[in-house]
């Protein structure tokens, strides 16, 4: 997106707040006005000194009090006024924003990382509010302030003004200099502060790995290089506004030196009007200096922008909702000659895929990793759309249901289960009120889990830590079994789901299951071939195809790649 496009999108999300948006143009209005009346009182005072009396230059004083109170006053508002616009603008961009990155597909957080996400919707944002806050308003207020000086400049003494605008055209070209120098510095700036962020979050997620493999140093040192790069990237824009400040300074002095100069050399020139032109060159470089600065940041929240509404323009997928509610389950799930490949589309992770899964029986997937057994059950859940084939529920096309009612009906249990940094309530029924404590409860009982829960510091109200730092794996897979049976899916995933549990666990999750799968479908997906036995029917994968079907008992007697997985595991011990 261009620089003007990005501008206009800024326009149009102002002008949803006219109320506050108008009340800032219109006091930086007045502020701009208010704040030339000091020198013309001055000049006019100083001119007539000798003819006032004392009470009349007293009055003067204290009007000029008065005016820089007001002032003061008008400037605390506009700053107030500012900041409230662009915190209501704020949060609503960051409100779509975070919507729109929860119905973004599954591939994209695939292929971007997800500290460059939280770097969008946290630091960009922020950035952005720089613009509405420090932006539009306070640009515009500085250049009509220097509009407004110049002319009053000129209705004073024509020759003067032209004495101060002589070192404009130096003072223009620093400032595009410095504009152009600090947007570039602020842009690695911003990258920099992308890749620690991404960094920093993916070695705080694996750190467990990173001191088991002692690799403390080797990511420090990783971190000193992306960490020096961003105090690179800040010292960069430093030196750009610590060369750029002292060349206004010195601008300034000349413009006073060239202003006194002339005043010697015309005619008639009172000391009111060498005042009124010292004080206003003064004022006149104060909103320069600012503009400069405001425009520095105004880039800043640009490329901030940029970077946010790309995020926004993210192409969703329009998925086929349908308008079917799927109720329950009568027949089964059926794949015919589906082909599938991820964001490469080069080589088929699926391909060929005939199966039947049928209703309220428990099919097993087995094959060696990266056979493709996780994405066949992510299809039937519509994370990924298939490329070709055919998807049936009931005879029915998949894309024919509403993804709400779909997603309903299944539950999917995975090897790491996601836990939030709740409750235990809230973490088993989703933060949906309307599963009660004791619904839970009763269901905690019925698959033999509530004993371990009420051995837990305020039982059912205990606090998970992220991730589920403090539990152990079997216990995490118990609540996720919960969480998944609490909502009454008439289909069941179980994605490795007892990989990481040990023997004691494992069977009480067996014993679970034969409740839990009563009247409903279940897929399987297992390394362990021991928890897998009862299905009614088990796939075997191999690179992407099914290879072999069957019960344990009639894959043990003719199959291949079955039966080398159950030697591996049971004759090889």
């Amino acid at each position: 997106m261009k620089n003007k496009n990005i501008i206009l999108k800024l326009l149009s999300e102002l002008s949803l707040y006219p109320k506050w948006f108008y009340s800032a143009i219109i006091i930086t209005l007045i502020i701009s006005t208010v704040s030339i009346v000091r020198p013309l009182i001055v000049n006019h005072v100083l001119n007539k000194v000798n003819f006032l009396s004392i009470n009349s230059i007293t009055n003067f004083g204290l009007s000029l009090i008065t005016l820089m109170l007001f002032e003061s006053l008008l400037q605390y508002i506009n700053s107030l006024i500012s900041v409230i616009l662009g915190q209501k603008l704020i949060l609503k961009t960051r409100k779509e924003l975070f919507h729109h990155v929860l119905n973004l597909p599954t591939s994209y957080f695939d292929k971007t990382p997800i500290g460059t996400i939280v770097t969008r919707i946290i630091s960009d944002m922020e950035a952005m509010n720089d613009i509405f806050s420090d932006g539009f308003t306070t640009i515009l207020g500085s250049i009509i302030t220097i509009i407004v000086f110049i002319g009053v400049m000129f209705y004073i003494n024509a020759q003067l003004t032209i004495a101060v605008l002589i070192v404009m055209p130096v003072l223009l070209l620093s400032v595009w200099l410095f504009k152009n120098g600090v947007q570039k510095s602020f842009i690695r700036v911003r990258n920099a502060v992308a890749d620690l962020n991404r960094f920093t979050q993916e070695r705080l997620v694996g750190m467990g790995i990173i001191q088991q493999l002692n690799a403390e140093d080797k990511e420090l040192e990783k971190f000193k290089l992306l960490n020096k790069q961003h105090r690179d990237a800040h010292i960069q824009s430093i030196w750009y506004y610590s060369i750029f400040f002292p060349i206004l300074e010195l601008l300034l002095s000349i413009a006073i030196a060239l202003v006194i100069y002339n005043s010697s050399l015309l005619p008639n020139v009172l000391l009111g009007e060498i005042t009124f032109f010292i004080m206003m060159t003064q004022m006149l470089f104060r909103p320069l200096r600012m503009l400069a600065d405001q425009l520095n940041t105004f880039q800043m929240g640009l490329i901030a922008a940029k970077r946010v509404y790309a995020l926004m323009e993210e192409h969703i997928p329009q998925i086929n909702q349908g308008k079917r509610i799927l109720q329950g389950l009568n027949k089964g799930i059926e794949f015919k000659e589906v082909d599938f490949y991820y964001q490469d589309k080069k080589n088929k992770v699926l391909s060929n895929i005939n199966l039947f899964i049928p209703a309220n029986k428990v099919t097993a997937v087995v094959g060696q990793t990266g056979a493709g057994k996780t994405t066949l059950v992510n299809l039937i859940c519509r994370l990924y759309d298939i490329h070709y084939g055919k998807i049936l529920i009931d005879n029915i096309p998949i894309q024919d249901y509403s993804l709400d009612s779909l997603r309903y009906q299944i539950a999917m249990v995975l090897q790491d289960p996601h836990l939030f940094n709740a409750s235990i309530l809230d973490n088993v029924r989703m933060f949906n009120p309307e599963i009660s404590k004791q619904q839970i409860q009763n269901t905690a009982e019925e698959i033999g889990i509530h004993d371990f829960i009420m051995q837990l510091p305020d039982d059912y109200n205990y606090i998970i830590q992220e991730r589920g730092a403090n539990l152990s794996a079997g216990q995490k897979q118990l609540i996720a079994f919960l969480r998944a049976y609490i909502h009454q899916p008439q289909i069941f995933i179980f994605d490795e789901a007892t990989a990481m549990i040990d023997s004691h666990t494992e069977q009480l999750i067996q014993n679970t299951l034969k409740k839990i799968l009563l009247h409903r479908t279940a897929i399987i997906i297992a390394h362990r071939l021991s928890t897998i036995q009862m299905a009614d029917q088990i796939i075997v994968m191999h690179n992407g195809q099914i290879v072999e079907k069957g019960t344990h008992s009639e894959l043990i007697q003719l199959s291949k790649y079955y039966k080398e997985i159950y030697k591996a595991q049971f004759e090889l011990v």
